[in-house]
């Protein structure tokens, strides 16, 4: 039994190793190929790596790429990066918790981005990827940004966003704009259902939790995680889901006023 674990560990680095040459997505057939492992080890492996986080992979293209992840485990040797080692660890907590796909999203012009993206703890594919944009009128972190925003600085949001085309005036006016930031100004968290935005995305079923995260002196930009599913399933553990982001962000105002007192 030990020799199994054994064998397993060196072809776990063996995949990484490969991608490390290769820098770039592969499917499973390419990595049976070039490094001959039968194929029910190659997908238990896998399996394994996505589950933990290490691996994702796209379900359009059935293609594997290691995550930042990766980079968390050897980034305390150097100087770091908060989003990509603090944050990080701090949404695989908050997933393995919740059991939902958590992202991290930051302002980008009119849209928030979502940086990061984890899938649920069983693998299953989030449907929202690193790299996707929601306009910020329209978004959960976005009004709790704005909200906090001056408001004349939040109206120019809406304004450029109907000038851009991306919105139309009738459809979300001003008034109805404001009426969102007043709501959102008197709560940390945002609970949003695609259901009921003016410009829904194609998963008109899902939902979302989220919350505004503090960021150390300095930090480059504002960040919000969320936490996002199936409206039932959002609905269902709502009071859960608003417990454990709370008490994320609780964790990590003490890590940053923590590792600043020992500066």
């Amino acid at each position: 039994m030990q020799g199994d674990h054994v064998k397993s560990a060196a072809r776990v680095l063996e995949i990484l190793e490969f991608f490390a040459d290769h820098r770039r997505p592969a499917r499973m057939s390419v990595l049976i190929r070039a490094l001959g492992y039968p194929p029910s080890s190659m997908t238990g492996l896998l399996r394994t790596l996505v589950a933990r986080g290490y691996m994702d992979i796209d379900p359009d293209t059935h293609e594997y790429m290691p995550t930042a992840r990766l980079m968390q485990l050897t980034r305390w040797l150097g100087t770091g990066g908060y989003e990509e080692t603090v944050v990080l660890d701090a949404m695989h907590r908050l997933r393995d918790r919740v059991d939902e796909p958590v992202v991290l999203g930051a302002p980008v012009g009119l849209h928030i981005e979502y940086v990061m993206s984890l899938h649920r703890s069983d693998g299953v594919n989030s449907h929202i990827r690193p790299g996707d944009r929601r306009l910020m009128i329209q978004n959960g972190i976005g009004w709790l940004l704005l909200s906090r925003m001056p408001r004349s600085d939040a109206l120019r949001v809406h304004e450029g966003t109907v000038a851009a085309g991306l919105l139309q005036a009738d459809d979300f006016d001003r008034a109805s704009y404001e009426q969102t930031l007043d709501r959102h100004e008197d709560t940390d968290v945002s609970v949003l259902h695609a259901r009921d935005l003016i410009a829904p995305t194609a998963h008109w079923n899902a939902s979302m939790v989220a919350v505004l995260i503090p960021v150390p002196d300095g930090h480059a930009r504002p960040l919000g995680v969320g936490v996002h599913g199936p409206t039932a399933r959002i609905i269902d553990k709502t009071p859960v889901l608003i417990d454990a982001l709370r008490g994320l962000v609780r964790d990590l105002h003490a890590q940053i006023h923590g590792s600043a007192s020992h500066m």
